[in-house]
């Protein structure tokens, strides 16, 4: 049996499967959370219900799932894990599957057309499952699914206990097939691992709060975003690494200071920018990282207004 177990350790020190040429097969990107973090995945497993995250974007509420799923279960994860990406147009039933009616009437009236009015066609043809369908048909005992439902505060405001009724009930019918057919009923053995994330678009539902687990994931501090950095880019001269994470915190700090920011620097940002950094410095090129006008700053002022307010601004 898997031994459900998070300890935060595995992309720590991970390092991807390479094929014989040495190429890495699957690359996962580092994933350091805090102690409070892995206690409440450690909570969610035990009790069995949804975790949800809210934070800054950039925070890495999305990509815990897929971190709990690599150490749960090791490189064959995706076997286990599902991703629910959602929109303001999806519905609860839509994750777990849809059906293709059009495609059915247009193939019977071809059918009739060509005369063969006998014919029975398989209609699972016409079915398409969901990510929560998957989750909760791959979900097993022994192995439960792990499933991340991205940004659910995009969706209209039923969708969230609409969500609810799905999970509760761990147990769905097509009724577009016929009974007897061995997709119609359609129930998980063994509750998936739930992770739900939300930026704060717009407020949850009290009844779907209530049956959650929450974290709220802080800004990574220097100390966390050293290690991430030093993840991605471990050949990085360590000065210049300290000069760049002055630059971005102080970066940062500022945004945060000033009321008219329109859009605060993220973890992703600063990799992309220690990434140009590190590139012209591989090229011998001198960079102003201290200087008055900000280096590089396409990869992290991303409106106008902010690159007026913020790209000159003097490290303090």
């Amino acid at each position: 049996m898997t031994k459900l177990e998070y300890k935060g350790e595995a992309l720590s020190t991970f390092s991807p499967e390479k094929d014989a040429k040495g190429n890495p097969i699957k690359s996962l990107p580092p994933y350091f959370p805090s102690k409070e973090l892995v206690k409440s995945v450690e909570l969610a497993i035990l009790l069995r219900r949804p975790l949800l995250l809210m934070g800054k974007p950039g925070c890495g509420k999305t990509k815990l799932a897929e971190a709990v799923a690599y150490e749960i279960y090791g490189p064959n994860y995706e076997q286990y894990y599902f991703e629910w990406n959602i929109k303001s147009t999806s519905k609860a039933k839509d994750g777990l599957y849809t059906f293709d009616h059009l495609a059915r009437l247009r193939d019977v009236h071809l059918s009739k057309k060509e005369g063969k009015t006998d014919e029975q066609p398989d209609l699972k043809r016409y079915l398409k499952w969901g990510e929560l369908g998957r989750a909760f048909r791959a979900s097993s005992k022994d192995k439960p699914s792990i499933l991340l439902i991205d940004e659910i505060d995009k969706a209209d405001i039923d969708f969230p206990n609409d969500l609810l009724l799905e999970l509760d009930q761990l147990r769905f019918t097509v009724e577009e097939l016929e009974d007897g057919h061995a997709d119609k009923e359609n129930r998980a053995a063994e509750k998936p691992i739930i992770f739900i994330t939300s930026n704060e678009e717009k407020e949850l539902p009290a009844a779907f709060l209530r049956r959650c687990l929450f974290f709220y994931i802080d800004f990574p501090g220097v100390e966390i975003m050293k290690r991430i950095v030093a993840a991605n880019f471990p050949e990085l001269d360590t000065d210049l690494m300290k000069k760049a994470l002055d630059r971005f915190y102080a970066l940062r700090e500022s945004m945060k200071e000033d009321p008219n920011t329109e859009k605060e620097v993220s973890t992703s940002e600063l990799i992309d920018w220690v990434k140009i950094i590190h590139h012209f410095h591989e090229k011998g090129q001198e960079q102003s990282i201290e200087g008055d006008e900000l280096a590089h700053f396409q990869a992290l002022l991303k409106t106008l207004n902010d690159l007026k307010i913020h790209g000159n601004i003097t490290k303090s």
